[in-house]
């Protein structure tokens, strides 16, 4: 194997494992950067909503100081020798109570404020992945290591880098505390300051360990997770109903589901009981350091060295140092767990974006005149052999150019690459003498309307269907009413319920579905609908019935008028009118030529063409 195949060979086999680094070091180290990502992800979401929460836990965090010296004052007026005056101690009863007040309604507007944050964050992020996703090349589809980054740049997006940024926040909120309860509590006595601050050690160690634990959890149950989920698809879609009944796959794949939730099962139990044991001993060890501390202050109030009044405002700090230690703690878990799934989606995104066609392309041509494809290949990422090898070919404007061959022979996928959609590994297609490679794709497309033999069925109105074609138009009702009428649907469709503003498709309520005739002839609505130059129709006959196919084209000409249709077929008799035929093997382009001149040649042609006619006139071919 020579060193290009080898290097193919790893690139195709990489897998979820592959994109994860599980070096914890280097984890560590990228700390900084990714919670740097993660800010600057909620900023650009909503950066007067973070600036609220963070102000307000601010107060939060630093107002505890004033509740604790407010604390002192009271216990010191009560402990005091003779009668204590009432309005004194309503004052400071007073003092302490809206202290109190005061950093409760700051933790509690943060909290209510910190839902919209993370929805607005939520939001954010999952629109830019939809936006890199939609402008991403067609080729990244084909390949696994795509599909499991979107898959975690997906799950990262619903909460992930707002947990970052919550743990961060958390962690920003409990430093603040500790710093306003150290300062009061110093007052009282110094030196159970740094005592109660090393109960942190444990909990933050701890706290780092839960964090990996649980990503490395994540991370390996990912491409399970991919087929988990691809199988719930199969079992309660509408599109997989009728095979799961009809071949009797609902013990398999439900057999299969329930394997995969299994060895999901399993891989939490034992991940989660090293969870356990890790969160267990932190808090132990925490808890003994508090204990002694409070054990400290206990023996010095016995023995004098500190007032009663003191003590017990001490022992209160010491207790709600401990409970800010447990939340930079808990900070602490969310900001080790969510770290590298915020890196995954700042990832997926930046990577994503690297394949984006770059905006300063040259315009798209505005008409067509001729479209040249030269000596063109193209290999699938996940392909061993090309699906297209060296193929040239000529269309010329107003134009019929029919492509035909077996199942197999590259058809679809010459028309994807004349859409753009692909990038030929060597060749060019030439638009009026341009480099379709060099130009605006998105401009380009402007110019093609195309009906795939794969075409998607939304669930939209009848109107949204057909306008769907041209969205720019989508109010142009007598537009889509003529364009329903050229390819035969008008009449089915206006006797729907509601006519064109009927639902398709029966998931939605008061949806109507139609036969798959129908459904096709409202796809090839929408290449009418859009009046581009160049028309690529692919098999947009595959389910009429055959008058309806004779109709179509017998009329494609009068139908799509000036304008230039590539029409792909594999039945040979509806396409020998065409002004010239490509006849495509094995990725090839095996001949060429009008309808007579490849019947007079006598090759794949003419024995494709014969043998297809020979099955509607000789009765033994019938049988």
């Amino acid at each position: 194997m020579s060193s290009s195949d080898a290097s193919e060979s790893d690139t195709k086999r990489v897998t979820i494992y592959d994109v994860h680094n599980s070096d914890d070091h280097v984890r560590l180290r990228q700390l900084p950067t990714i919670m740097a990502q993660a800010l600057r992800l909620v900023w650009a979401a909503a950066r007067g909503e973070f600036l609220l929460v963070t102000a307000l836990q601010a107060i939060g965090g630093l107002g505890l100081v004033l509740p604790i010296l407010a604390g002192r004052n009271l216990l010191s007026a009560l402990a005091s020798p003779g009668a204590v005056a009432v309005p004194v101690l309503l004052r400071e009863v007073a003092i302490l109570l809206a202290l109190s007040a005061i950093v409760s309604l700051a933790n509690s507007v943060a909290f209510a404020r910190n839902a919209l944050l993370t929805e607005r964050v939520t939001q954010h992020a999952q629109g830019r992945i939809l936006d890199v996703t939609c402008a991403v090349e067609l080729e990244a589809f084909e390949t696994p290591s795509f599909h499991n980054r979107l898959q975690l740049a997906t799950m990262s997006s619903s909460y992930r880098p707002m947990q970052l940024v919550q743990g961060v926040s958390a962690i920003g909120s409990a430093l603040l505390g500790i710093v306003g309860v150290s300062l009061g509590l110093f007052a009282l006595q110094p030196l159970l300051v740094p005592l109660t601050l090393s109960a942190a050690v444990p909990l933050w160690i701890a706290g780092v360990r839960r964090g990996k634990l649980l990503f490395g959890l994540y991370s390996r149950l990912t491409p399970a997770e991919r087929e988990r989920g691809y199988l719930m698809h199969l079992l309660t879609s509408r599109s997989g109903a009728k095979e799961v009944r009809a071949f009797g796959l609902a013990g398999f794949l439900r057999g299969r589901w329930q394997q995969r939730s299994n060895e999901r099962l399993g891989e939490m139990r034992a991940r989660y009981q090293s969870l356990l044991r890790v969160g267990l001993l932190g808090g132990i060890l925490s808890a003994l350091i508090i204990g002694a501390g409070l054990t400290i202050l206990l023996m010095m109030a016995v023995t004098g060295r500190i007032s009663l009044a003191d003590a017990g405002a001490a022992a209160g700090a010491v207790l709600l140092l401990s409970s800010r230690l447990g939340a930079a703690s808990g900070g602490t878990d969310l900001l080790f767990e969510a770290a590298p799934f915020v890196e995954d989606y700042t990832t997926f995104v930046r990577t994503a974006e690297a394949t984006v066609p770059a905006g300063d392309r040259r315009p798209a041509p505005a008409r067509f005149e001729r479209l040249t494809v030269e000596d063109v290949t193209f290999t699938y990422p996940s392909g061993d052999r090309p699906a297209l090898n060296g193929v040239s070919l000529e269309l010329e404007a107003g134009h019929v150019i029919a492509l035909v061959g077996e199942n197999g022979s590259g058809k679809t996928t010459l028309a994807k690459l004349l859409c753009r959609l692909y990038r030929p590994q060597s060749g060019r297609i030439l638009w009026d003498g341009v480099d379709t490679l060099e130009v605006d794709p998105d401009e380009l497309r402007r110019s093609i309307a195309v009906l795939f033999q794969d075409f998607s069925q939304y669930h939209l109105s009848a109107a949204d269907n057909i306008a769907i074609g041209d969205c720019d138009l989508v109010t142009d009702r007598a537009g889509i009413v003529a364009s329903a009428a050229k390819a035969g649907a008008d009449d089915f469709v206006a006797a729907l319920p509601d006519g064109y503003d009927t639902m398709l498709g029966p998931e939605f309520e008061g949806g109507t579905d139609l036969s798959v005739g129908q459904w096709q002839r409202v796809a090839l609505a929408r290449a009418f609908f859009r009046d581009a130059p160049f028309v690529i129709l692919d098999e947009p006959t595959a389910a009429l019935d055959a008058r309806a196919e004779h109709e179509l084209f017998d009329r494609i000409r009068t139908l799509f008028a000036g304008r230039t249709v590539l029409l792909i077929s594999h039945r040979f008799s509806t396409v020998r009118s065409a002004d010239r035929i490509y006849v495509l093997a094995g990725g090839q382009l095996a001949e060429q030529g009008t309808h007579a001149e490849l019947m007079e040649l006598g090759g794949r042609y003419a024995e494709l063409f014969t043998l297809q006619a020979s099955s509607y006139l000789d009765p033994s071919a019938r049988t």
